[in-house]
């Protein structure tokens, strides 16, 4: 991967070697289609020409603005190819962000998924003076001459200068230097405003390569993508790793569509964030609840067996074999539960890989249980973004594996992962300042997050530094750790603890409302409408016995003295979410202000 200049050229690559093996797939009219390698590298290089034609410059930006689809990962590509540099930008982000974006960004080309959404940001070009023209991916009549579509410029067609354009390609693909910068992606901005962070190919194609010394990947691994593409762990560990792995890709029709299109894919590798899969156990938990009691009773079985498995090996060592009884018990509970298990994730599935936010330990054993290993890893946009992870046979539970090769993990005094290596960013667009005050004197990268590692080298994520919770006691509360364990309550939905400077923590709790529904049902409580149950009684002891089992496992200073039930969920329109879903502290404390200082003022009633 070393000799390969450009990250565009993982594809033509492949193309190379791969010739007409399906390489995209898609569902469309209830029927599976696909790409090869040749023909997605055709369409790249079309589209890259065309791109040239219009007058782009080798460094100029151009957006993405789209759900996931092979087209993105082509206009990506294309982009590279002709020697620009791609912004990412969130299809479910307000409007408004998507403009603020574009501003500052300066993209002169914007790939849209619709004409209606070209339609949307066109509204506002008078604030978009550097943007000149659209790329819609589905067909549309739009009456907008600055949108064309990608339909044409991916296909074979003749125009004046396609010889050229081609030509010119070719050219920019062998001047382009691995030090130039590939991507700006903006980061979520959970603590303030979002930042361009700065990718060079070198940081993307050194992370690949990085990822497959780690993780073994080849030509028969197939993933199913349904992360956004605008976000870096999807684009690098689950398209930029797989194209120089020679892997295929999948991608969902939509979230809701997973757990039917993951039996027809048959993946061997799924990549998710926690609250993914912890929708999944719940799923599974559910399912079993309303099955009759001999298969409760061997799921049972099965996930003790497994349990005492992995005691097994874990005391005398991974090749060891079990002893006779063991073993039996082990094929039972693979013939009986765990392969019927993952006969739902397609029967194929070598692992799972969760990253972006703190995985709950005992979700890690779930999964394991059904032989499923669930690998926790840990990364940032301005690491490209693959710091860690965990290894199959060797993970670790509660820790986010080993650093990857040729990246240098250290911490500082007090506790601040650093990172240095190749694929750390080459800085902020157009922000020395934050750039210079992201790194240390010796040029390693502060994270902002807080680690420690254990005795073999695994690293552990133990909090946020700017995110720390500091009590009128002086004590230092991370609190990630803490909603991690609230929302794997089952009625919990999500949650936001509060308490800075205060002298003790609330918690703004999220309910969810079908968990909720079901438990009420099985007390024989009918509902009744959010508002009116959120405030009856049983449904604040049901709560409350929630919280006390969490506080149970903390110490002092960490258990939450108090909490409010919201009416709504957090939302990325009230800017209380990010594109990705993580909690903006200071906005929910900001819009439910009133709300917080009403716990605090109430009478002291301990849980």
């Amino acid at each position: 991967m070393d000799a390969k200049r450009s990250v565009a050229e993982l594809l033509f690559a492949l193309a190379r070697r791969q010739g007409d093996r399906p390489l995209l797939h898609w569902k469309a009219d209830d029927r599976w289609r696909h790409w090869s390698a040749t023909a997605a590298a055709h369409a790249t290089a079309n589209v890259a020409a065309r791109l040239v034609a219009l007058g782009l410059r080798p460094g100029a930006r151009v957006a993405l603005l789209s759900e996931n689809r092979p087209e993105w990962l082509l206009a990506d590509l294309a982009s590279l190819a002709a020697g620009q540099v791609d912004v990412p930008l969130y299809a479910t982000a307000p409007p408004a962000e998507q403009i603020e974006l574009l501003a500052r960004s300066r993209a002169e080309l914007l790939f849209v998924a619709s004409p209606a959404q070209w339609r949307t940001i066109a509204a506002a070009r008078a604030a978009l003076p550097a943007l000149r023209h659209g790329v819609a991916f589905d067909h549309g009549a739009s009456g907008d001459p600055a949108l064309l579509s990608f339909a044409t410029l991916a296909a074979d067609a003749d125009f004046t200068g396609a010889d050229a354009a081609a030509a010119e390609v070719k050219r920019r693909l062998a001047a382009t230097q691995r030090s130039d910068v590939a991507t700006v992606l903006y980061t979520s901005g959970t603590s303030g405003e979002p930042k361009g962070v700065q990718l060079t190919h070198d940081n993307l194609l050194s992370n690949c390569a990085a990822i497959l010394q780690h993780v073994a990947l080849g030509p028969d691994d197939r993933t199913l993508s349904f992360l956004p593409l605008s976000h870096s762990f999807e684009r690098t560990a689950g398209h930029y790793a797989l194209l120089a792995a020679g892997g295929a890709i999948a991608y969902a029709s939509s979230i809701d569509a997973v757990a039917q299109e993951v039996r027809e894919v048959q993946p061997t590798l799924l990549l998710g964030v926690p609250r993914f899969y912890e929708k999944v156990h719940d799923r599974i938990l559910g399912t079993l609840e309303r099955a009759p009691r001999y298969r409760r009773a061997l799921f049972e079985f099965a996930q003790r067996v497994a349990d005492e498995t992995a005691a097994f090996h874990q005391q005398a060592g991974a090749a060891a074999s079990l002893p006779l009884k063991l073993r039996f018990r082990h094929e039972l509970a693979e013939r009986l539960v765990r392969s019927l298990m993952r006969q739902r994730f397609g029967g194929r599935l070598r692992f799972l890989v969760s990253g972006g936010a703190p995985l709950d330990p005992e979700l890690v054993r779930f999964f394991e249980q059904l032989g499923l290993p669930l690998l926790e890893g840990y990364g940032l946009t301005e690491c490209a973004p693959v710091v860690a992870v965990n290894r199959v046979g060797r993970a670790r539970a509660g820790t986010v594996g080993e650093p990857l090769p040729g990246v240098e993990v250290s911490l500082a005094d007090d506790g601040e992962i650093l990172v240095r290596g190749r694929n750390v960013m080459s800085g902020y667009l157009d922000d020395p300042a934050a750039t210079a005050a992201a790194f240390t004197a010796d040029g390693r990268f502060r994270t902002g997050d807080l680690g420690a590692f254990d005795g073999d080298g695994y690293l552990r994520v133990t909090g946020r530094k700017k995110d720390l919770i500091i009590g009128s006691c002086g004590k230092n509360i991370a609190p990630a750790r803490i909603e991690e364990q609230l929302k794997r309550q089952r009625i919990v939905a999500d949650c936001c603890l509060v308490g800075d400077r205060r002298p003790f923590l609330v918690a703004l709790l999220v309910p969810d409302e079908a968990a909720l529904k079901t438990v009420l049902a099985e007390q024989g409580i009918e509902w009744s409408g959010r508002a009116e149950m959120l405030e009856r009684p049983e449904v604040r002891a049901l709560f409350e016995a929630a919280v006390a089992r969490v506080n149970d496992g903390l110490a002092p200073p960490e258990r939450v003295r108090r909490f409010a039930l919201l009416p709504e969920p957090f939302s990325a329109e009230a800017r209380e979410l990010t594109p990705t879903l993580k909690v903006r502290r200071a906005a929910v404390a900001q819009r439910w202000s009133a709300t917080i200082e009403a716990l605090y003022a109430a009478p002291h009633r301990p849980l």
